[in-house]
Parts: structure tokens; sequence; C-alpha cells
């Protein structure tokens, strides 16, 4: 599945995928796709860390947050500074509860993960205002230009 940045024109794919992959699956749903597949084949991917949740082999060709941990298999250069083994129930721990910032958009401060999965599962998210729309906007017309700062 090509990468949505590279389906949405955003930045040009680094692999020609007719020439290494069976088949080419757009669109589609990825999480539908890791119930069907052996094992995934990426670069930099969330969706190579979707798969290890899910119990399916990775194979890592860059160097994304998920590599070099000795959870994947990596063909890519490997950050020096990756020399502890966390098995998956601790990165997914980092990743997803350690190492982010939740905010409550109803009281408008900064919550603990559970209360953001309370709020998602009550449907008590706010709409988001006039101004995050502009924003919202404004990143999609610059997101053209990205090539110029990457």
């Amino acid at each position: 599945k090509p990468h949505p940045d590279v389906a949405a024109g955003l930045r040009p794919g680094a692999v020609d995928a007719r020439q290494l992959a069976d088949s080419i699956v757009a669109p589609a749903d990825p999480a539908a796709l890791l119930a069907k597949v052996q094992e995934v084949w990426t670069m930099t991917s969330l969706l190579g860390f979707e798969a290890l949740v899910r119990g399916v082999p990775v194979t890592c060709l860059g160097a994304p947050f998920y590599a070099g941990w000795g959870l994947t298999r990596d063909l890519g250069p490997r950050p020096d500074r990756r020399i502890t083994r966390p098995d998956l129930a601790q990165l997914v721990h980092a990743a997803l509860i350690g190492y982010p910032r939740y905010w409550d958009p109803v009281s408008r401060r900064p919550c603990p993960v559970e209360v953001a999965l309370d709020r998602l599962a009550a449907g008590e998210i706010p709409h988001p205002g006039r101004m995050n729309r502009l924003l919202s906007r404004l990143q999609g017309r610059l997101a053209g230009y990205a090539h110029l700062w990457r």
C-alpha cells in the first residue's frame, strides 16, 4: 500500500512499488490488510508499528521509532543509542503512554491517557472551532511545499 503522503502527491515515493510488490492495494484499510499478510516491509511507516502490535513480523528499511530495539528485522541504519531490548509491551507503553502528553479538550488542561480515552469513547470531543479549521486549511495548502524544507 503506498504511503498516504505519496498517494496524496505530498512527497515522491522512494521505491517503485510495482517492482517489489506482488499486489498494490489502494485505497484500502491498513488494519484490515494486516490480518491478511504474513509480514510487513516498510521504510518508516507507522503501519509497521501497527503490524508489530498485531503480531505481524516487520522488516524495516529505514529507522522508525519502533526499529532497532530487537523487535523488527532491520535492514536500514540503526541509531547507536538503541542498545536496550524492550519487549513489545514496553515499547507500546513508551510510544502511547510514557512519551506523549495528552490534552483534555473539555477541561483544556493536560490529562492522563485514560481521560483522553474516556473522552473518545464517550464522544465528548468538541467540534473544532473556526480557528482550528482555518489552521487546518493553511496546513493543507503548505503541505505541497514541504519538499522545500525537508
